[in-house]
């Protein structure tokens, strides 16, 4: 058995028998780690904060080749302005997820743990519809790029031609990004103005940002993850309801 102590956030907790819990962690080594944590339901010394998400916790869990046991999580931060607002905490929930569903078992260069708490601490700061919004989708961006999913908004993802700024494009999420007319075009069609917009938002200008670019984010994904774009979508109606 190897013990192991880390940085981690809960992406996800589940009931396990009567009064234990399963555990998605994900360590601020980019690793997912699935455990089990036995008496996690009534022990509330070994398990601080009920192990609930959109806290950061210090860990103590133990590997062996058939099994992971956790067996100890003390909270290490804690962001009280996700609990003010349900805009924020959704967003925040919807980037838990996002992880949840790309993030691997073996470690990776620690990305997607640090994106996430910048995420937390921009959704705790403000609520603002538009800029959260943006946020939120150039973190599932960030996120895709990381894991090597990367989306190309800017050439044929088949033939590699260049797409001009002030053209109308067509994106096939299946593909990974555009596909130009000669490639067969995709599903989904992009105004030039739009498509500048979402790659300003993805460079980190969030005044451009408007909350409707969570339903572009959520159709363009979605060949790449069905359940990360799920998170997005489950989050549409809180900043941009139809």
């Amino acid at each position: 058995m190897t013990e192991h102590l880390a940085r981690a956030f809960v992406l996800d907790r589940r009931p396990h028998r009567e009064q234990d819990l399963r555990v998605t962690l994900l360590t601020e080594h980019g690793a997912r780690v699935d455990a089990v944590a036995l008496n996690a339901q009534r022990s509330k010394r070994r398990f601080m904060g009920a192990l609930s998400p959109l806290v950061l916790y210090r860990v103590r869990y133990s590997t062996t080749p058939k099994a992971t046991r956790l067996d100890e999580a003390q909270v290490d931060q804690v962001w009280p302005g996700l609990s003010r607002t349900l805009r924020s905490q959704t967003a925040a929930l919807a980037a838990t997820g996002i992880v949840r569903a790309v993030a691997e078992p073996t470690p990776h260069d620690g990305a997607l743990f640090l994106l996430l708490g910048e995420l937390y601490t921009a959704a705790a700061a403000s609520d603002d519809r538009d800029a959260l919004a943006a946020r939120l989708v150039r973190f599932a961006f960030e996120v895709l790029d990381h894991t090597g999913h990367a989306i190309a908004l800017d050439r044929c993802v088949r033939c590699d031609t260049p797409a001009p700024d002030g053209a109308r494009v067509t994106v096939d999420p299946h593909a990974g990004g555009i596909v130009c007319r000669g490639c067969g075009g995709g599903p989904y069609a992009m105004s030039a103005a739009d498509r500048a917009d979402l790659r300003s938002v993805l460079a980190g200008d969030y005044a451009v940002g408007r909350a409707e670019m969570l339903r572009w984010a959520a159709r363009i994904i979605e060949g790449v993850s069905v359940d990360a774009a799920g998170s997005i979508a489950g989050v549409v109606e809180h900043f941009d309801p139809r």
